[in-house]
C-alpha cells in the first residue's frame, strides 16, 4: 500500500509539475503575462535581464524551504518532497523551452489556457502533498494554522501584487488584465480539483444491528460515532451510526452493511468539505 502511494505521489507531482510549466512556457510567457507567484516574477524578470526561468524560481524559493526547515515549521519529509519538485519545476522549465510549443495567437485565449494548466498542475503537486513553492508555500502555512482558508484564492489575492508589477514593466495594461484572467482561472481550476479531492460522502446508518454495522465501518478503518436517537412515530431509542467516508469506500460499506442488515436504513449525503481528524489536510 505504501509502494501504491509512493508511485501515486511521484505521478501527481511529475504529472503536475509538467502541466504548470506547459502553461507557463508555451501560454503565459509568449503572451507576456505574469500571473504572479516566483514564477511571474521569474517571467518579468526574464523579459528585462534574459535571466533564465526556471535558475531564478530555484533561487527565489530555497531561502523559504531553508526557514521553513529551520523554523520546522512543514516536517521534513515535506520539505524534502517540495525541493524535489522545485528542483523539477526549475529544470523543466529551462530544459524544456526550446521543446515546448509556444502559442502566438489570441492573448485571452493565452490567459484562460495558461491559468488551465497552471492551476491544474498546482492542484496535482498539492494533491501529491508537496508544493511548488514562492507564493503557494505562504499559503500553505496559513493553511496549516487555518485549515478553512481556500488555498487557491488566498493565493490568488497575493499574485494580484505581482500582476500589478507587470503593468509597469511590460507597460502596457492589457497585460494586467490577462494576468488577471489567468490568476483568477489558475485559482478556480485549483480550488475545484482540491475541493473535489477532499470531497466525502456522509454516512448516516440506523440498524437494529449497531454493533455489526460499527464492525464494517472499523473493519474498512473507517472512524464513527455512534449517536443516541429517538424514532418519531415509536418514541423508541435507538443508536445512530454516522461516518465519512470516500465515494469509492462508501459504495462498498453501503454492501457490506446490506449484507449483515438487509433493514437497515442508510443515508448518503455528499460533504463538499471534511476537515480534521484525518480529513482535508495535507500535512
Amino acid at each position: 500500500m505504501k509502494e501504491k502511494n509512493t508511485k501515486a505521489v511521484i505521478v501527481l507531482n511529475v504529472v503536475g509539475i509538467f502541466l504548470y510549466t506547459v502553461g507557463m512556457r508555451s501560454f503565459a510567457a509568449p503572451a507576456r503575462i505574469a500571473p504572479g507567484g516566483a514564477s511571474g516574477i521569474a517571467i518579468l524578470v526574464n523579459f528585462l535581464t534574459g535571466f533564465p526561468m526556471g535558475l531564478f524560481c530555484a533561487l527565489f524559493n530555497f531561502p523559504i524551504l531553508a526557514v521553513v526547515l529551520w523554523k520546522k515549521i512543514f516536517p521534513a519529509g515535506f520539505v524534502g518532497k517540495a525541493t524535489a519538485s522545485i528542483v523539477l519545476l526549475s529544470l523543466m522549465t529551462d530544459l524544456l523551452a526550446p521543446v515546448l510549443p509556444h502559442y502566438q495567437g489570441n492573448a485571452l485565449l493565452a490567459a484562460l489556457f495558461a491559468g488551465a494548466f497552471m492551476g491544474t498542475g498546482l492542484a496535482m503537486v498539492y494533491l501529491g502533498t508537496s508544493d511548488t513553492g514562492g507564493i503557494t508555500m505562504i499559503g500553505l502555512i496559513l493553511q496549516k494554522y487555518f485549515p478553512h482558508l481556500k488555498v487557491g484564492t488566498l493565493v490568488s489575492a497575493i499574485n494580484m501584487v505581482i500582476v500589478l508589477a507587470s503593468g509597469v514593466v511590460y507597460r502596457n495594461i492589457d497585460s494586467i488584465l490577462y494576468a488577471i484572467v489567468t490568476v483568477y482561472v489558475s485559482g478556480l481550476f485549483m480550488d475545484r480539483l482540491v475541493n473535489q479531492a477532499n470531497t466525502k460522502d456522509l454516512i448516516i446508518v440506523m440498524s437494529e444491528c449497531t454493533d455489526k454495522v460499527r464492525c464494517v465501518f472499523l473493519d474498512e478503518h473507517k472512524g464513527i460515532t455512534i449517536l443516541k436517537g429517538e424514532g418519531g412515530y415509536t418514541s423508541e431509542t435507538q443508536r445512530v451510526i454516522l461516518g465519512a467516508a470516500g465515494k469509492a469506500d462508501c459504495s462498498k460499506i453501503q454492501e457490506k452493511i446490506r449484507r449483515v442488515d438487509p433493514k437497515a436504513l442508510i443515508i448518503v449525503a455528499e460533504a463538499s468539505n471534511v476537515v480534521g481528524k484525518g480529513f482535508g489536510r495535507m500535512l
